[in-house]
């Protein structure tokens, strides 16, 4: 087994991992090798990838955003992300993990900042009217600039080159009003990933118009998202419109503790 750095066409690689979980983020595999190959590795079994990750540097932490294992290779699940600590320096990093692998992670010194869902809308009919003047509302005519600005108040982090660049692709789909942005994208022909959706403090009705927009648009594939367990109103919200909760998360650190305002943070 060969255990290092992500090489270059790699795509012909991950059938195995990709066939193993549906929600496999190629796109974002993709785009983060494109702008930080530093920060992707990779354990090779013959010519096929059985593990892999990525991760994404902002100015203040490190984001661990594609993290997947084969069943019978989960020794290398702390191997992985022991080899990306030992080429960072001594870098924040930040993680979003199941519930059972967190254990492997606290004992790499990770603690845990929050729990969050992963939740799930699988198509089922929500009764709501979306009126053309509704459209209008939530259009993205000003989503560079409410995305920069909110984003910096939730996550005290300058990320606008991966808000406008490195998180958006071909078939994203921008939402935004005045308070808040939704980022939606494709992930396989099944499955829609709401990534990243943020709002100002008590801007539940606006939230309402983003989510009742991404179903207009994306309702007929699953679309999944990943919110903070605490916020009732975020998971309520969700559940209000048959998004149903599909795992349990935990969003972890490495070194100093993040300031995330979890209030605002609707999908991560």
């Amino acid at each position: 087994m060969f255990l290092g750095y992500l090489k270059n066409g790699f795509e012909q690689s991950l059938e195995d991992l990709i066939n193993f979980n549906p929600l496999f983020d190629l796109e974002l595999l993709r785009k983060t090798y494109s702008v930080f190959p530093e920060y992707c590795f990779a354990a090779y079994e013959d010519s096929k990838i059985v593990g892999v990750i990525s991760a994404y540097s902002f100015n203040k932490h490190l984001y661990i955003n594609v993290f997947e294992v084969l069943d019978d290779y989960e020794n290398l699940f702390t191997r992985l992300i022991s080899l990306l600590i030992r080429n960072l320096s001594d870098a924040n990093i930040l993680v979003l993990v199941e519930n059972e692998r967190s254990y492997d992670l606290e004992k790499l010194g990770f603690q845990n900042y929050s729990d969050f869902v992963r939740l799930l809308h699988t198509g089922e009919a929500v009764a709501f009217n979306f009126s053309n003047s509704t459209a209008k509302q939530v259009n993205a005519e000003h989503y560079d600039e409410v995305a920069r600005r909110i984003d910096k108040k939730v996550f005290d982090d300058e990320r606008d080159n991966y808000l406008k660049q490195d998180c958006v692709f071909s078939n994203s789909l921008k939402l935004s009003t005045d308070f808040g942005f939704l980022h939606s994208y494709v992930v396989n022909k099944r499955y829609i990933k709401v990534s990243p959706w943020l709002m100002e403090n008590e801007a539940f009705l606006d939230a309402e118009k983003l989510l009742r927009g991404l179903l207009y648009y994306r309702g007929l594939k699953k679309i999944f998202a990943y919110a903070p367990k605490d916020v009732k109103e975020i998971v309520d919200l969700y559940e209000s419109y048959k998004f149903k909760i599909d795992g349990d998360f935990k969003l972890m650190y490495l070194n100093d503790k993040p300031n995330i305002k979890l209030e605002n943070l609707y999908g991560i």
